[in-house]
């Protein structure tokens, strides 16, 4: 979902339209509900996780049918928004059967600062004046990506677990 998110908001923004702006969404939707399944899997139940997965994914694409069909960002919204706050319920609230849960605290305001610029775009190009909002959402979502993807390599199994 990560490595698809390049290319479609590539693709998105050579050729900016509600249609090559699916192509946008899909693989952030991709990405949130990988994600939204691992932390399950991690810190709440692992079979429960792997099981989500799939009728996670098909959440996330239908919430862009669900946009696209009747113009209403709700559902989107929701697959965007309530992974992270389950991860912060489970950051706070439950232990993760790996060390260095750190990581995802990282990605967690990584992504408060994307959000941030995106809701700041036009005031940060005029500071800037070459620089957009936009530009450092993607870039500070990258980095939390990044950092998530560096903490699960140093990070070992708590106990009896894989």
């Amino acid at each position: 979902g990560v490595a698809l998110v390049a290319f479609g908001s590539g693709y998105y923004h050579l050729h900016p339209s509600n249609s090559s702006l699916v192509w946008d969404r899909l693989p952030m939707t991709i990405a949130f509900m990988a994600l939204f399944s691992i932390v399950i899997s991690e810190f709440i139940n692992e079979a429960s996780g792997r099981k989500l997965l799939l009728p996670l994914l098909i959440i996330g694409l239908l919430s862009i049918v669900y946009w696209l069909v009747f113009n209403d960002l709700r559902v989107y919204v929701l697959v965007q928004f309530y992974p992270i706050i389950v991860i912060l319920i489970s950051l706070i609230f439950f232990q993760s059967v790996y060390t260095l849960k750190f990581g995802y605290w990282l990605l967690v305001i990584a992504y408060i600062v994307a959000k941030l610029f995106e809701h700041f775009d036009a005031a940060t190009y005029q500071v800037f004046g070459w620089l957009s909002g936009h530009t450092l959402k993607h870039i500070s979502a990258a980095v939390g990506i990044y950092l998530l993807l560096l903490t699960y390599q140093k990070r070992k199994a708590i106990g009896n677990n894989p």
